[in-house]
């Protein structure tokens, strides 16, 4: 079989990128051995922000006896609400199917392997020769060896999502982006939640200002999520009475599920790499140029195979971008414009540079901030917690990142977004009429608080 480009990977990244390529008049080849989508469709993003929605619901039925609204105890059923998860989760693989099918890409079910230059040879035996491959295997969850993902009392951040189960003590090992959302929503569903992280901090690994952190963690204290921060969980016991985990520091925790949410790793093991001199750096991942080429020729690599943020979104600009270089269209591609949402409670979204990061860029900052507490269509939310900042460039009054934690902050950044990947200045914002009441108003006014002239709120 012959084709102008082979994509081997079908998430977001991949099956993206074949779309795009179809679009632009080439013969693509995608391969795939499992569901289309990849992780963020079927064990990421999507099945746990279907439950991160799911589980509002029963946050919300606890506070509603406040304003005078009264339910029964929710009943949870389990086996409903995984049912649902996957219902969500099919229906949209097969959308990507079906799109993959009108556009004309070839898909093919198999695991693809790189056999020589210019070749992929697939499971079923046959080859696929090719101008172009495209690596888009995504990631998958790091295992530490103290807590295999063998033993049943071991969950991996895929585990959890299946929920099978409701621990009544759940220890999360990993304060970053994955584990806070597993601890959001077992939380919501009852389970008593640790999070332990090794590191001072947690999301530490991200560009927050610690304002936001210390925002986010008042508020897990709220909920009753327990945060032990730089505090190494060293090995487990279990028993009759459920599983005894032992840290480097402290007592140790009687609990009933362990969660291993320490990030995820690339796969770029069993890909024929070294066939083809493809390089990998000490962390697995592959080592590409500006263009996103590979060391070796006509090969390139894409999404969470490669360094970068390891985002749905990102790995779909990957794709784009190389196909576009392909077809001979101009395609910026910037990592550090790329947003990115956190579904804890309260959502945590930015885009752009922090306050603390432009500060060590040497730009002189405007800073504007406007909280939730302030917005009426927040306080009849009852979501009041959390606030916009806007961090600009004092010269220019161009912005140079957006951070929201509060109610909804994954769709309000959307916009921010649009300011920061533009270049435009907080004027864009402010100068902009938002309608009232709603919660982008919160964007505005902080660009107004950073120039000065905020009417809402006392100018800084």
């Amino acid at each position: 079989m012959k084709t102008d480009i082979c994509i081997i990977g079908g998430g977001p990244g991949g099956y993206v990128a074949a779309i795009r390529a179809a679009q632009r008049g080439f013969s693509v080849s995608l391969v795939e051995e499992g569901a289309l989508g990849g992780t963020c469709l079927n064990w990421g993003c999507i099945p746990t922000k279907a439950l991160y929605s799911a589980t509002k619901l029963l946050t919300q039925v606890e506070e509603a006896a406040m304003i005078g609204l009264s339910f029964a105890k929710p009943d949870i059923d389990l086996a409903k609400l995984a049912a649902w998860k996957s219902t969500v989760v099919a229906t949209l693989v097969g959308g990507i199917e079906t799109l993959l099918k009108k556009n004309g890409v070839t898909l093919i079910r198999a695991r693809g392997q790189l056999a020589e230059p210019g070749k992929v040879s697939l499971s079923t035996g046959e080859t696929v020769e090719a101008q172009t491959i495209v690596l888009a295997t995504g990631s998958e969850p790091v295992e530490i060896p103290p807590f295999p993902f063998s033993d049943p009392a071991i969950w991996s951040s895929d585990d959890a999502l299946e929920i099978q189960e409701i621990p009544e003590r759940l220890a999360i090992i990993g304060g970053g982006v994955i584990g806070l959302e597993l601890a959001t929503i077992y939380r919501r569903l009852g389970s008593k939640v640790l999070v332990i992280e090794l590191l001072p901090e947690i999301l530490s690994t991200l560009d927050l200002d610690r304002r936001t952190v210390s925002t986010l963690k008042r508020s897990l204290k709220e909920q009753g999520i327990e945060t032990l921060t730089h505090v190494a969980a060293q090995s487990f016991d279990t028993s009759e009475n459920g599983v005894r985990l032992n840290l480097a520091a402290g007592e140790p925790r009687d609990v009933d599920r362990i969660v291993v949410a320490v990030g995820r790793r690339p796969r770029s093991r069993d890909l024929g790499l070294e066939n083809c001199g493809i390089e990998v750096d000490t962390r697995g991942f592959v080592v590409v140029d500006d263009a996103l080429r590979t060391t070796a020729p006509d090969v390139y690599a894409i999404g969470d195979l490669i360094a970068g943020p390891m985002l749905a979104h990102k790995a779909s600009e990957d794709g784009i971008f190389v196909v576009e270089s392909l077809a001979g269209h101009e395609h910026r591609l910037n990592y550090t414009t790329i947003p990115q949402a956190i579904f804890t409670n309260p959502e945590i979204a930015s885009v752009g540079l922090s306050e603390a990061a432009a500060k060590d860029e040497g730009i002189d900052v405007l800073v504007g901030r406007f909280p939730f507490a302030a917005l009426g269509k927040a306080l009849g939310m009852r979501e009041p917690d959390g606030f916009f900042q806007v961090v600009a460039d004092a010269a220019t009054h161009r912005v140079v990142g957006v951070q929201i934690i509060g109610a909804d902050a994954s769709d309000l950044i959307s916009e921010a977004a649009v300011v920061v990947q533009n270049d435009l200045a907080l004027e864009a914002i402010a100068d902009a009429v938002h309608p009232h009441p709603t919660l982008p108003e919160g964007l505005k006014e902080a660009a107004e608080n950073a120039l000065g002239r905020a009417i809402h709120t006392v100018n800084r």
